[in-house]
């Protein structure tokens, strides 16, 4: 007699079942996961098109500037032409501080030696479980700082 290939009806509910409880345990974890990283995300951007426009304005031997706006949310480097919507990365990233402050100053202006005014942007998301501020010193450094034990590291 030929031996049949295939599954039996048991063990595919069996297989059934693990992945259900496997996906009940990850689902939740996913969730919570997902607007930390977004946030970061949308952090590590800003800090990257800061970067971009304190070496624009090296290169090209003008002020960029970097244009804080909010209603919507959104930032504008000048001289790279380019306009960053906090909401396009989702989970309700906006500008907002853990004391509710958005921005120190609405605009920052890196001159040819890439040396700028100082002032943090905040941003969180929509559950304000991170904070982070990133920003310019004085001396055109940029700064990437995250809000921990009501403190920033």
């Amino acid at each position: 007699m030929r031996k049949k290939a295939g599954f039996t009806l048991t063990e595919l509910v069996i297989v059934i079942a693990v992945l259900g409880i496997l996906t009940a345990v990850a689902v939740p974890s996913f969730l919570s996961w997902l607007p930390k990283y977004r946030l970061r995300s949308a952090v590590r951007d800003l800090y990257s098109n800061q970067q971009l426009a304190k070496m624009a304005a090296i290169k090209t031997n003008q002020k960029c500037r970097v244009n804080y706006r909010v209603n919507p949310d959104q930032y504008r480097v000048s001289l790279l032409k380019k306009t960053v919507m906090l909401k396009d990365y989702g989970s309700g990233v906006k500008f907002e501080g853990p004391n509710k402050k958005t921005f120190a100053v609405d605009t920052i202006t890196f001159n040819s030696r890439g040396t700028s005014n100082a002032g943090y942007a905040y941003l969180s998301n929509s559950g304000n479980t991170d904070y982070y501020r990133v920003g310019p010193l004085t001396s055109g450094a940029i700064k990437l700082q995250r809000w921990s034990n009501k403190s920033w590291k």
